[in-house]
């Protein structure tokens, strides 16, 4: 390592909060046997402690997706080491993989979704791996091609059923008028602020995303700052979000 510092420390376990109490057991019971699929940016890569909390999804019966850009591959290997490090078992693989995601040029020319085939996916998820997803697909000709991270995040979390859809984004949430960030919107309120111009164009794109990803099916979607310790799992456990969530517009009792 010529004396470089590791920029992904094991954690040490005694400073880990404590997950694997009684109490949190109840959080995690509706979870387990379910799919939680993370759209990975920069600031997963920034945490110290993101890693753990993949890992710890998977060891209770979570079952953790991550999708990154596809031209963030150095540090999604770097993510996919320290995975398995600490004890997980990632794999690095992209769209083009067993036709996962099918392409097709948009009238703008960018690479558009047209299909999802998760057999591969659902394969290594049954097998206890932790699929690390380069946002790259193949078109009809077998053309690779990258596509936009948050639509494929987007669509494999529909495709598979995951019960939760993370998106990490900087400054961590929807910022409110006010000061802070707004808890929750529901699927409705969030397309329409994010066709209101008001947000980065980036946001609103991943607001977008979020919201369509919960009318297609997905229990929840949330934007949050996955650079905090323990953000993963903060937001899984507890029910105060750090971020924006997002739900469907009907309330079910």
């Amino acid at each position: 390592m010529n004396g470089a510092m590791d920029p992904f420390p094991t954690p040490d376990p005694a400073a880990l909060p404590a997950w694997r109490s009684h109490g949190a057991a109840e959080f995690i019971r509706p979870f387990v046997g379910r799919s939680f699929v993370v759209r990975v940016d920069e600031s997963a890569g920034a945490s110290s402690t993101f890693a753990a909390d993949v890992v710890f999804m998977r060891s209770v019966g979570i079952r953790p997706v991550l999708v990154h850009d596809a031209a963030a591959r150095t540090a999604a290997q770097r993510l996919i080491g320290h995975i398995n490090r600490i004890g997980g078992d990632a794999v690095g693989l992209d769209g083009a993989s067993a036709g996962m995601l099918t392409l097709a040029l948009g009238e703008d020319g960018a690479a558009e979704l047209r299909g999802v085939n998760t057999a591969l996916l659902n394969l290594l998820i049954e097998g206890g791996y932790i699929p690390v997803l380069a946002s790259e697909g193949a078109g009809v000709s077998g053309t690779r091609m990258p596509v936009d991270a948050d639509e494929a995040a987007r669509a494999l979390a529909a495709a598979i059923g995951a019960i939760r859809l993370l998106f990490g984004s900087q400054p961590g949430g929807v910022p409110s008028d006010g000061s802070g960030i707004i808890p929750e919107l529901t699927s409705s309120e969030a397309l329409s602020l994010a066709r209101s111009g008001a947000l980065s164009i980036d946001l609103a794109h991943r607001l977008t995303a979020a919201a369509l990803g919960v009318r297609a099916g997905v229990q929840a979607a949330q934007i949050l700052d996955l650079s905090s310790a323990h953000a993963a799992v903060v937001e899984l456990l507890t029910a105060q979000h750090l971020g924006t969530q997002v739900v469907s517009s009907i309330l079910l009792s």
